[in-house]
């Protein structure tokens, strides 16, 4: 029996739907957005903290949330919407590279909007994010069981940066480590709420990066070190997630200091430089592939 084409799959018609739900948040998080009103708020554990205000969709956010969100409604539009354009035409001549970007561009999902519905404060984007974290965790199962994973080693070719790459993996889960680390052995040590609590109920970026991206970095560059299958996956869709990601930070960094005049050249630069780092990496891997 013929393969079922490409673009009749259930996965071709889920990456489709993704990309309209995430055309739609985007459109609408950017052009409800009035700059916000700052305003001061006491939570329940009686700080005041500052709420981003106005009558957009994060209006209820803190000032550092409100604006990443931005962010990546902007890095939306630009990056991450042309390339599902791209993974899917490349997928539906069923090459490597295709499937490898909707890994990758599935995992972005998952992770943004998963932040999005259990951190955000809640808005009328909320069951649009819902079904964005749901298209990606169920778009990269559906990529992941179509991949013949044995011969990826082999199909990324003898060229692939094994060590730099794994070095990078690792290196950012022990910044991820330490960073959270520090801000809750601090809260616990001085008694007070965690320095990005804010008027949220609990970390849960903090519980998502300690609990699954952390470790999946480790994993990722230790097994690529060892030259597994599983490492050259990890790595590669980590490298380009990983690159979405920090862009989106890099902007938000600049728009905070920019329009809010937060932060210092630390904090714009940390952001840029893992970008760099992370986009080279994504255009080595995708440059040296073999379909």
């Amino acid at each position: 029996m013929a393969d079922r084409p490409k673009n009749k799959t259930p996965l071709f018609t889920l990456s489709v739907l993704a990309m309209l739900l995430l055309l739609i948040s985007s459109v609408i998080g950017i052009v409800s957005d009035d700059g916000g009103g700052l305003s001061r708020f006491t939570t329940l554990r009686g700080e005041a903290v500052e709420i981003y205000g106005g009558q957009g969709l994060y209006q209820y956010d803190n000032t550092f949330k409100a604006v990443g969100f931005r962010s990546f409604d902007l890095i939306n539009l630009a990056i991450v919407l042309p390339l599902f354009a791209l993974a899917l035409r490349l997928y539906r001549r069923g090459q490597l590279r295709g499937q490898l970007l909707l890994t990758a561009l599935f995992t972005y999902l998952a992770y943004i909007y998963l932040i999005g519905v259990m951190g955000n404060a809640f808005n009328f984007m909320f069951l649009v994010w819902t079904a964005l974290f749901s298209s990606g965790l169920f778009g990269l199962l559906l990529t992941l069981a179509e991949m013949d994973l044995p011969a990826l080693p082999g199909k990324l070719g003898p060229h692939f940066p094994r060590k730099s790459v794994s070095v990078y993996l690792i290196t950012v889960g022990l910044l991820l480590l330490l960073q959270y680390l520090a801000e809750i052995i601090s809260a616990y040590a001085t008694g007070n709420p965690p320095a990005s609590l804010d008027h949220y109920t609990t970390l849960e970026l903090a519980a998502l990066e300690l609990g699954i991206m952390v470790p999946l970095h480790f994993v990722g560059g230790t097994f690529l070190w060892r030259r597994k299958a599983w490492g050259y996956l990890i790595s590669t869709f980590l490298a380009f997630t990983s690159s979405m990601v920090f862009i989106a930070l890099s902007v938000s960094s600049v728009l905070l200091y920019l329009s809010f005049g937060r932060g210092a050249a630390f904090d714009m630069g940390l952001p840029i430089t893992l970008a760099l780092v992370a986009t080279g990496f994504s255009l080595v891997i995708f440059r040296r592939m073999q379909d």
